[in-house]
């Protein structure tokens, strides 16, 4: 019997990935593999995790992870926040360069034959992903304060990872997969044809949790649209979303989706603004 298996965020946690695959038996050429992003950064081994989805032909979508890479790596290096530096040192710049190239060819979403696969989750009032904002596809949480998959109604099964402090998620029609294995807890994945969840716990906390906030201060943040020779960056991500939300701080080139993305949940114009 052909079977498939929908994987949670790895952050390159390459020893629980493999065991994974192992539990699930895994078998070249007759199972399917899905995965929902965030395979780099946090983790212990990032470039073999990459390497494990290459050679098992994981078909995964890109997470916020994989895009704020991309996006680094397209601006000057003068721009890079000191956050952005350290974690740069993990690997060389040709490793970078290599998974750079890779994730870019990743996808953010896929139809699957069982789900809808995505990094974050969906937009709350939009009939089409395709009418999506990439930013809300990445890193949704909470929209007007609810967890969105309690707004979202979805004509098929909605499965994604990247809220790792929700953890497992199993709501009538949306499963979350991330259970925080970088931070010590497990790796979890999905088997539709068993309807079988497989969980390998992670052989130790590779990163704590950080609190954002605190986190920031070391790395103020870079704003968008808020350039002026007098301006002080905000220290703090509690702070860069405040201001946000009190329309304080807005892109040059807003637009009313933009403000309504805003408006609904300030940390993800918070993110990709530059923290």
């Amino acid at each position: 019997m052909k079977r498939t298996l929908y994987i949670g965020d790895v952050h390159g946690c390459a020893d629980e990935l493999e065991k994974i695959l192992d539990a699930f038996g895994f078998v070249h050429g007759n199972d399917t593999l899905y995965q929902t992003g965030d395979i780099i950064n946090k983790g212990p081994d990032m470039m073999r995790a990459m390497k494990i989805v290459k050679d098992c032909g994981i078909l995964t979508v890109r997470g916020n992870h994989e895009e704020h890479l991309i996006r680094m790596m397209e601006s000057p290096e003068e721009t890079w926040t000191e956050k952005q530096r350290k974690r740069f040192k993990a690997l060389s710049l040709e490793e970078w360069t290599e998974i750079r190239d890779t994730v870019k060819q990743w996808p953010l979403w896929r139809e699957t034959p069982h789900a809808l696969l995505v990094h974050a989750g969906l937009e709350p009032g939009k009939k089409r992903i395709e009418d999506m904002s990439p930013e809300v596809l990445l890193s949704i949480r909470y929209w007007n304060d609810k967890p969105w998959f309690k707004l979202v109604k979805w004509p098929k099964l909605v499965i994604f990872g990247h809220w790792a402090k929700m953890g497992f998620v199993k709501e009538p029609g949306f499963l979350g997969l991330d259970s925080g294995c970088v931070y010590g807890k497990s790796l979890t994945a999905w088997c539709p044809e068993e309807d079988k969840f497989y969980k390998i716990p992670a052989a130790r906390e590779y990163t704590p949790v950080k609190d954002k906030a605190k986190e920031s201060e070391a790395a103020p943040c870079k704003v968008l649209g808020d350039s002026s020779p007098n301006s002080v960056p905000p220290k703090t991500f509690d702070e860069i979303k405040a201001k946000i939300s009190a329309g304080e701080i807005a892109p040059a080139d807003d637009t009313a989706e933009q403000a309504n993305i805003r408006k609904a949940s300030p940390s993800i114009s918070a993110e990709w603004a530059g923290y």
